[in-house]
């Protein structure tokens, strides 16, 4: 389906100080994919050379869905519907190659691995796995390409749930090995890319739920170090790979805890590497965020509650950064996001509230960049929504004066400050449940409200002179966008211009700087 041409520049403002202003021509209307006052709404998406492939739901009545292949021509956006009339969404897609390979239930073969290569006839059923039922369950997880291959966990009705392989081919997807043999189930967890190899979580039924490794091969996935010994599980979890290789995860072994361990794939260097908090109760590690040689995460070592810590993969350079709030309470760091081999994260020091910090690893290098809120925000109205771009982060806050509003750091107190105040006065631009900036280069993109435009588009480079908005559906009524995926030339969304519901925009790339 072509769709129909559209002076899409109309009644928007656009930018004329961003990197490569002639580009910067403002949202362009892709398709209407559900014409008339039907809505599409994107679950999830995937990128090939450019090309978009979008799984849909359309509304209003929400039980329908479809997939779509959206890309630029030299005569304009071109929609390519792959499949239509679904029960089920496309899910889980991932890109092998050329090909994109995703979960569908199509109604007839049950929760099965598909693919497609951008065609209407070349975009099917790779094999039924499971011809017993579904070979997925309803939330699975996420797959994981190495090499040529897409490793995932699949039920083929025999095996249980092992982890499999598949090139997008009916010979070349296969069970790579039965962990747990006979009908059991290992189930995999959390598949994690280490160079030509996986890293897992799985349960074999004798030595409990651990850590496995894989290259793909049968004879290459074994067990990399039963942690609990015996039936017992360690459950690893959070598994985490550093800037140079060092690998992390959180496992018990029935006598520390939960605790930071490390590995390099082997059962000899797979090890403790602190036990945080002494004794069997864990630390409640979560956070794990890089800073390139350097493992940031909080945790609670039973003493200064939960803070900010640090590791390089031995006892001896993990430790505590900072008691940001003194005594037992702690200042409950979240949403660490790298910049710059530093970290930067929300703390509460107990006087000043929740407000973003910086830590280099060192006490004296962490601080508080800013104190935004004198008092504090309504509940709701905290500093939220942390986003890491090319050497800034970006985020909300709420000050009395502006409400609450777009935050911009470099990882300087002189450089973290209020982007610009969108909704004049105090009243709130962003929504207390906000989507999260949607970064982009050296920029970001996000959705405000004002009572003169609605819920609408805005873009910055991070000063209050590069923001712009984007007035979709001129007026007071809103577009409602929806930021759904970037690619070297395009942002892609979904927003209602008053002529069409809810359908796919474009937003060049050249709005944003590159740094």
């Amino acid at each position: 389906m072509d769709p129909p041409t559209t002076d899409s520049d109309s009644g928007l403002e656009l930018s004329q100080d961003l990197n490569n202003p002639p580009q910067c021509t403002g949202p362009q209307f892709v398709a209407d994919l559900a014409p008339g006052t039907g809505s599409t709404f994107p679950l999830d998406s995937a990128e090939v050379d450019g090309v978009v492939y979008m799984s849909v739901i359309y509304g209003p009545s929400l039980d329908t869905y479809a997939l779509w292949k959206l890309e630029e021509k030299s005569s304009g956006w071109k929609a390519t519907l792959l499949l239509g009339n679904l029960s089920d969404a496309p899910k889980r897609m991932a890109v092998v190659g050329s090909k994109v390979l995703f979960i569908l239930d199509d109604g007839i073969h049950g929760s099965e691995l598909w693919k497609t290569d951008g065609t209407p006839g070349g975009t099917r059923l790779v094999e039924d796995i499971n011809p017993f039922g579904d070979a997925f369950s309803a939330n699975p997880i996420n797959p994981v390409a190495m090499g040529k291959a897409l490793y995932f966990a699949a039920d083929d009705g025999t095996h249980g749930t092992e982890l499999w392989r598949s090139d997008g081919t009916t010979g070349g997807t296969r069970l790579v090995e039965d962990i747990a043999p006979g009908f059991a189930s290992s189930s995999p967890g959390q598949l994690l890319l280490d160079g030509k190899r996986l890293l897992f979580a799985a349960d074999d039924g004798d030595k409990g739920r651990e850590l496995w490794k894989s290259n793909g091969t049968s004879g290459g996935t074994r067990l990399v170090r039963d942690i609990a010994p015996g039936a017992t599980d360690s459950s690893p979890d959070q598994l985490f790979r550093l800037e140079d290789g060092t690998l992390f995860f959180v496992a018990d072994d029935g006598t520390h805890g939960r605790e930071l361990w490390t590995t390099d794939g082997t059962t000899e260097e797979t090890e403790l590497v602190m036990d945080i908090r002494a004794g069997s109760e864990g630390s409640d590690i979560a956070w794990l965020t890089s800073g390139k040689k350097k493992l940031y995460f909080t945790a609670n070592d039973g003493v200064h509650g939960a803070e900010l810590w640090t590791s390089m993969g031995c006892e001896d350079d993990t430790r505590l950064v900072k008691d940001i709030r003194p005594g037992a309470t702690g200042s409950a760091p979240r949403e660490l996001v790298p910049l710059k081999g530093n970290v930067i994260l929300f703390a509460d020091d107990g006087t000043h509230g929740r407000e973003p910090w910086r830590s280099n690893g060192t006490t004296a290098g962490t601080l508080m960049l800013a104190d935004t809120h004198p008092t504090s925000p309504q509940p709701g109205y905290e500093p939220s929504s942390l986003v890491a771009g090319k050497n800034k982060v970006f985020f909300y806050a709420t000050t009395p004066g502006e409400g609450k509003e777009p935050w911009v750091t470099d990882g300087t107190t002189s450089g973290t400050h209020l982007i610009k105040d969108l909704r004049p006065g105090p009243d709130h631009s962003i929504s207390g449940d906000p989507y999260p900036p949607f970064v982009v280069g050296g920029g970001a993109t996000f959705v405000y409200y004002e009572e003169s435009v609605g819920v609408e588009l805005a873009w910055t480079n991070g000063t209050a002179s590069g923001t712009r908005v984007a007035d979709i559906n001129p007026g007071p009524d809103s577009s409602n966008p929806v930021i759904f995926r970037a690619t070297r030339d395009w942002v892609y969304l979904v927003a209602g211009d008053g002529v069409h519901s809810s359908e796919p925009w474009a937003l060049s790339v050249g709005c944003f700087p590159k740094n």
